[in-house]
């Protein structure tokens, strides 16, 4: 799977791809400051790893990648 066939599958249905990585409760579904908050909070995520991510997509944003 490339990254374009990921980020389509995000865009569908981001619960069901984040579910596959991370333990997210059910209730945070539609709330992804929650799920980014519960990632860091259990040490799913660091900071940087968040930082990383979010500007790898803003740069995808940017290159019309999304």
């Amino acid at each position: 799977m490339n990254i374009i066939q990921m980020m389509n599958q995000f865009r569908q249905n981001p619960m069901a791809m984040l579910s596959k990585r991370f333990n997210i409760p059910q209730n945070m579904a539609n709330d992804p400051n929650a799920i980014i908050q519960h990632l860091m909070n259990t040490g799913q995520i660091s900071q940087d790893m968040y930082n990383r991510a979010n500007q790898q997509f803003k740069q995808m944003k940017n290159n019309n990648m999304m």
